[in-house]
């Protein structure tokens, strides 16, 4: 089955409840808000392919919250997958939250509550039945709202065979085809799972160090004076060890204290709590507000300006 649903063919009035209607019908019924509804312009197409539902989704900054009361009156089990085209994504679920860039891969489960933000959003999203998933692995619900693939070239392919699933011809027209196709989808996410979750059960003495200092800049990612040093300062190794431990996991100290930085503002102004640029970009390190500026929209494609302004 094939499906194609747009905004355009509906009254201006009409076309917010119209796409949460077409969403609650086809993904998973939740509340649905966005900045603005007057002029709301989104649409979504896809098709089932074997036991998976794949869709392309197109919208502005709209958001979808699930809560005790949505799973008490339609009870899902499936665990859904989205691949970031463009756009960014903010999703929270289970005590965790991830901002999702471009290329980046999440999952999150239809049976707990969540948050799910999208700003002017190109998004695939994958319907997997539970059981589908787990049966070639365990533990992918414990991965709920974490960035999938980060460093291991996979996502390039797993967000290729998606897009491939949802438009290709072909793969529908050929019956034996489309299983090995959502096979191939599966098996590959499957050793997403491992590979992350292998990683984290017995890191090495050296790896096991790159999360502690991970785990320690996010924990003080709101001290002005966090830095190179105070981190290893912390973790009792010198700058130097440190800085070999974060080269052999494609990165730098400071990129990475400066990227968490940056998230840590989007989420700020995405959020509303902050009132102001200048608040969000002080809050976490930034002295220079031109530099954040140009940063943050190199970053997300959008000013913080006009994120602040949409709240």
């Amino acid at each position: 089955m094939e499906f194609t649903y747009t905004t355009s063919e509906q009254s201006r009035s009409d076309r917010f409840g119209y796409w949460h209607d077409v969403i609650c019908r086809h993904c998973i019924p939740a509340a649905c808000d966005a900045a603005d509804r007057s002029c709301f312009d989104a649409t979504i197409s896809g098709r089932t392919a074997g036991p998976l539902l794949v869709a392309n989704m197109i919208a502005p900054e709209h958001e979808w919250a699930r809560g005790a009361s949505h799973i008490r009156q339609g009870p899902e089990s499936n665990l859904w997958l989205a691949y970031m085209e463009s756009g960014v994504g903010y999703l929270e679920q289970g005590g965790r939250r991830v901002v999702q860039n471009p290329g980046d891969i999440v999952l999150y489960d239809a049976a707990r509550p969540f948050q799910y933000r999208l700003d002017s959003a190109s998004l695939f999203i994958v319907r997997i039945p539970r059981d589908l998933l787990g049966n070639r692995t365990s533990g992918a619900e414990r991965l709920v709202a974490t960035s999938l693939g980060e460093g291991t070239g996979l996502r390039p392919m797993l967000g290729g065979l998606i897009k491939e699933l949802n438009s290709n011809p072909a793969i529908g027209r050929v019956a034996s085809a489309q299983p090995r196709a959502v096979s191939a989808m599966l098996d590959l996410l499957a050793c997403m799972v491992e590979l992350h979750l292998g990683e984290h059960a017995h890191p090495s003495a050296t790896q096991a160090l790159f999360q502690r200092a991970c785990a320690w800049v996010q924990q003080h990612i709101e001290d002005p004076e966090l830095c190179a040093q105070s981190v290893a300062l912390a973790q009792r190794v010198s700058a130097r060890t440190l800085a070999r431990v974060f080269a052999a996991n494609g990165t730098t100290l400071m990129r990475f204290i400066w990227q968490k930085r940056l998230e840590a503002s989007y989420c700020a102004l995405a959020q509303g709590s902050v009132r102001k640029v200048s608040e969000a970009a002080m809050n976490y390190g930034f002295s220079d507000l031109s530099h954040f500026s140009r940063a943050f929209k190199k970053a997300y494609g959008v000013s913080p300006h006009s994120l602040l302004l949409r709240h």
